[in-house]
């Protein structure tokens, strides 16, 4: 699942040094160049390795909250280094940065997606051909089985960092929640009471900017994996041994046309707003922001634009419930930021350098900080956000399944899905349909 579009002019800064940022323009990429700094400015205790030096090109999304000052501190560490970056929003960073790859003049080290969900996710860009193997790279050994697995190909080598995970859910008003009387749903039928009541009021319950493709899908995944993990648990084990496949698993088959039953079901409860296609995802953002709505669906990285709106507003998460036992909700996590190496990098010293940097278990931290993210594998003592504090019970029991985007075969798969389910919002395609057009889509896989 790709992140969230941080809206162009939002601007964070997480560090105590001045964090590098360009400008992006939302249809095409902009770019900056940093220059060292005249002393090396650190997030913390963090081991600098060998000096390197020469020209490095970063490639990252929008807005991205922890890069900047990485990039700072890393420069200062190396003076010899000059760093120019560009970002861009998604839609925008997929086609541009994978074509640049396949003219063997792309960026030395790049946002990537981890699993095959799109054109610039890991999976796909290395079957490509396009990443570097970072596989005896310091830090694979800390980022945990989970973690490389959706970054890596089937003989086991690894092409990305895949730094941290992002809960998804409803992010909502407490306060505003509070004055209508309402506590986030447990169970399905409850769900379905709660958006009705808030509705009567005149607030959207749940925002949804399903102009924007893959919000449209955020809401029936979340649903398809309580109804398939909640009856087997270790679905994504099997998937990957082989033993369960996409294109004939009937829990998978079942579970997906309930959720889409669910989705249509909700918006007749008056979840979502009406025209709810017509919503990008700022747009759903700004409803919140702006009292319109009481909560929008989105993944944890959005909750810095949703401050850049409304910087006072109290907030929370919960997950959308699938049943009628609380306790079969699961909590839907996206893979945060992952960064690879271009394999036609002409600078791949620096480059792995860069990212071995980012490897370490302070840069780690922050970078998931910064971005409201979860380590993948959750302890005792792992800090959770405020601002997603609802779903803590879900994480740190092990509750929860990764976007199914992570194990689909291709991005091709997401295409359809994104497209079935905006023509479902709208009435010009039924449950069957769309359900017989992703499977179609997922071929024998």
């Amino acid at each position: 699942m790709s992140r969230p579009e941080p809206h162009p002019v939002q601007r964070r800064h997480t560090r105590r040094w001045l964090a590098v940022s360009c400008g992006a323009a939302a249809l095409a990429l902009a770019a900056c160049s940093t220059t060292p700094p005249s002393s090396g400015a650190s997030s913390g205790s963090v081991a600098e390795g060998p000096k390197v030096s020469g020209n490095l090109t970063v490639s990252y999304l929008s807005g991205t909250a922890y890069i900047p000052g990485a990039i700072q501190s890393f420069t200062g560490q190396n003076p010899g280094l000059k760093i120019t970056t560009t970002q861009a929003q998604s839609n925008t960073y997929q086609p541009q940065i994978r074509a640049q790859l396949d003219a063997k003049h792309g960026p030395d080290v790049m946002f990537v997606w981890g699993g095959s969900g799109n054109a610039m996710a890991t999976k796909v860009l290395a079957q490509a051909d396009e990443l570097a193997d970072l596989s005896q790279s310091p830090w694979v050994g800390e980022i945990g089985p989970t973690a490389n697995s959706l970054v890596s190909d089937p003989s086991g080598k690894v092409f990305a960092l895949n730094s941290y995970q992002n809960p998804t859910g409803v992010v909502y008003d407490t306060e505003a929640a509070a004055k209508l009387g309402v506590k986030p749903p447990t169970t399905y039928s409850g769900m379905l009471d709660y958006c009705k009541t808030v509705s009567a009021k005149g607030v959207v319950p749940i925002a949804l900017g399903a102009q924007t493709g893959y919000l449209a899908t955020e809401v029936p995944l979340e649903l398809a994996n309580t109804l398939v993990y909640s009856k087997d648990p270790k679905f994504a084990e099997h998937l990957a041994d082989g033993s369960v496949k996409w294109s004939t698993s009937e829990l998978w088959k079942s579970s997906l046309t309930k959720a889409l039953q669910q989705y249509k079901e909700m918006q007749g409860a008056g979840c979502f707003a009406d025209d709810v296609t017509g919503y990008s995802d700022t747009a759903a953002i700004q409803q919140v922001a702006s009292g319109k709505a009481l909560g929008v669906d989105v993944i944890s990285a959005a909750i810095p634009q949703i401050k850049q709106y409304a910087p006072n507003l109290k907030m929370d998460m919960w997950s959308l419930p699938a049943t009628e036992n609380p306790d079969d909700t699961v909590l839907t996590l996206n893979t945060g930021a992952a960064y690879g190496v271009a394999a036609a990098s002409p600078n791949k010293d620096a480059a792995t350098a860069f990212l071995n940097y980012m490897g370490q278990p302070a840069e780690l931290a922050a970078a998931a900080a910064a971005n409201y993210g979860l380590p993948y594998t959750p302890k005792a003592d792992t800090p959770v956000p405020d601002e997603v504090k609802g779903v803590t019970e879900k994480y740190k029991a092990g509750k929860t399944a990764l976007w199914q985007t992570n194990f689909w075969p291709g991005y091709q798969v997401k295409q359809t899905m994104i497209a079935e389910c905006q023509n479902l919002l709208v009435d010009k395609q039924t449950v069957q349909g769309a359900v017989d057009a992703v499977q179609k889509s997922l071929g024998d896989s």
